[in-house]
């Protein structure tokens, strides 16, 4: 399946856009964050982070492809050809060599892994996951499970369940996830996802919608996303449209992607523009 890109490009997206904690300006709008509010962003970012290098560093290796962005076979009959997938090509993506063992019972992988590097610069993976794969219409599902594991600083407690399908040409992967456990600045984290991701290959169309809803520290917040598209242009892209929502009992942050180089920034009902770092077609 082609890697969609992930939801945590909106920390950057975020970041970029309606600045920090040094409340930074737009020369467009003369707006800037208060400190509640970058606060929240940092927050984000930092949720972000640790949900990264689960979706991207550990789910993403152990899904049975040979590469990062390379397609897994749906179409076999049996989950036991998946879990034997994922079982032979996990320790493609992590180094040194036989850092990860894997064992397969029935359609069952255990991971185990001891001071792993693994994809894009991520380190430290220590622990054990469980994963148990079965057949599903128009491709396969995979529960992941691990207690205790250890990932580029974070320490977390993490089930989820991925359903990859394939349907008129479209790939579909819908994630429903929990996380439970210690960031790696040390924040205690207890956060719950659920985001469906399409990509079409005729296209080059990427598609994500979603929500989730976070405890980071003493801060509880939901986020969402509806509409998110972005086409043939690559991770960096700038999104064709597409709404993001941070909310938190006293605060509102909406971005609304427009298509191109911009985003429209609503805070608490105040509306202004933003310059988006991101590269237009």
């Amino acid at each position: 399946m082609s890697k969609a890109t992930s939801l945590f490009l909106f920390g950057a997206f975020v970041a970029v856009t309606v600045g920090s904690a040094n409340g930074c300006a737009s020369k467009n709008s003369g707006e800037s964050l208060d400190a509640e509010s970058a606060a929240l962003v940092e927050d984000n970012a930092e949720v972000d982070d640790t949900e990264s290098t689960l979706e991207s560093g550990l789910e993403e290796p152990t899904s049975g492809a040979a590469a990062l962005g390379a397609e897994i076979a749906l179409d076999a009959a049996d989950p036991v050809i998946a879990a034997t997938a994922a079982k032979a090509n996990a320790g493609l993506f992590f180094k040194p060599a036989g850092c990860i063992q894997s064992t397969l019972a029935g359609a069952v992988v255990t991971h185990v892994f001891k001071d792993c590097t693994g994809p894009e610069g991520l380190v430290a993976f220590n622990g054990t996951v469980t994963s148990t794969w079965k057949k599903i219409p128009g491709g396969f599902e995979v529960t992941h499970e691990a207690k205790g594991f250890k990932a580029n600083g974070a320490s977390v407690d993490h089930t989820v369940t991925i359903d990859y399908t394939k349907t008129g040409g479209v790939y579909t992967k819908h994630r429903v996830g929990s996380t439970t456990g210690l960031t790696a600045k040390g924040k205690a984290i207890t956060h719950s996802a659920d985001y469906v991701t399409t990509y079409d290959p005729s296209t080059k169309c990427l598609t994500r919608n979603g929500s989730s809803t976070t405890t980071i520290g003493a801060r509880n917040f939901s986020r969402s996303i509806d509409g998110y598209v972005r086409c043939g242009i690559g991770s960096f892209g700038c999104p064709n449209s597409g709404k993001f929502l941070l909310k938190t009992p006293k605060l509102s942050l909406e971005l609304d992607f427009p298509g191109g180089p911009l985003v429209d920034v609503k805070l608490n009902g105040k509306s202004f523009e933003r310059p988006l770092l991101c590269r237009a077609s």
